[in-house]
């Protein structure tokens, strides 16, 4: 492994941010200016790359890593779950699964599609909060990257705790948006080793680290980069959400994705709207996934 690691411009001018080694030195630094240092770690494990890449990060520094969390229900998948079992093995740190199907059924239940993430990522993070103050930790560590939202308000809150920096300065504050207290409702330090950092660079870390994750082979949601682990991503987003919608979806991403991984392709299925989107998208793969519609 080689000692560094250069970033891609976009990282390196529209966030600061120059190489590995210096990501490194500006964590250890904001982690010493917080006097967060030696407090306990627990880590939102998702058994994909960017979480993954966050974690062999914060190994590397030293950090007081505490325990990993990979969140369940009845509708994930079991890869991403092994994934997360093999990469806390690696990295010997206790894991736990919580189960979050029922509390997740009900509080979509009428819903529309388009908030499903949403709601998701509410009651995995108040769990979060409920696991640390049991292992007292101080500190919850996620996968997040610059691509997402959350990064707007994080910067926003490194402004507004600067507020004797000038705006022409402001540049240098990017150095900081690695620990912050966002969102500020939970009143507990988030630590995103990865919130500055470039889709593509990250992919140049996971190679640096030598993390290999078996992918579900999902289509995702997003354009130019896919997130997996749970086929309900896939709700129709003007749909009212169900529990026979959880199921049915569940079933025929299932069969979709298990074609897809066997022929080298990705695919999804999104219902009730029965929209297949196949990567790369070629008759060829189109055409075996949706030979699974007539069946529903």
């Amino acid at each position: 492994m080689d000692n560094n690691l250069e970033f891609r411009p976009w990282t390196q001018n529209k966030r600061n941010l120059k190489h590995l080694n210096q990501l490194k030195e500006d964590i250890l630094n904001n982690f010493e200016d917080l006097k967060l240092k030696d407090e306990k770690i627990i880590v939102m494990l998702s058994g994909g790359k960017d979480s993954a890449v966050s974690l062999a990060v914060a190994k590397e520094l030293g950090l007081n890593v505490h325990l990993c969390v990979h969140f369940v229900h009845k509708w994930s998948w079991d890869i991403s779950t092994n994934e997360a079992k093999k990469l806390a093995d690696r990295f010997n740190i206790p894991i736990i699964f919580p189960n979050v199907t029922e509390e997740l059924a009900k509080k979509t239940q009428g819903a529309k599609g388009k908030s499903i993430c949403r709601i998701c990522k509410t009651i995995m993070k108040a769990r979060m909060i409920d696991i640390a103050k049991e292992e007292n930790a101080k500190i919850i560590m996620t996968g997040e990257t610059a691509l997402e939202k959350i990064a707007g308000p994080v910067f926003q809150y490194i402004r507004e705790n600067n507020t004797n920096v000038k705006r022409k300065d402001e540049f240098e504050l990017y150095k900081k948006m690695e620990i912050t207290k966002v969102p500020k409702r939970y009143k507990i330090h988030f630590f995103r080793p990865l919130i500055r950092v470039g889709h593509f660079d990250v992919f140049n870390l996971q190679k640096y680290y030598n993390i290999d994750i078996k992918r579900v082979s999902e289509a995702g949601n997003k354009i130019g980069y896919w997130r997996e682990g749970c086929c309900l991503q896939y709700c129709s987003p003007d749909c009212e959400l169900t529990t026979e919608l959880f199921d049915d979806l569940y079933k025929i991403n299932k069969k979709a994705t298990e074609i897809a991984r066997e022929n080298g392709f990705r695919a999804s299925i999104t219902l009730p709207a029965k929209e297949i989107t196949v990567i790369p998208e070629e008759e060829k793969y189109f055409k075996k996934i949706e030979e699974i519609l007539k069946e529903i």
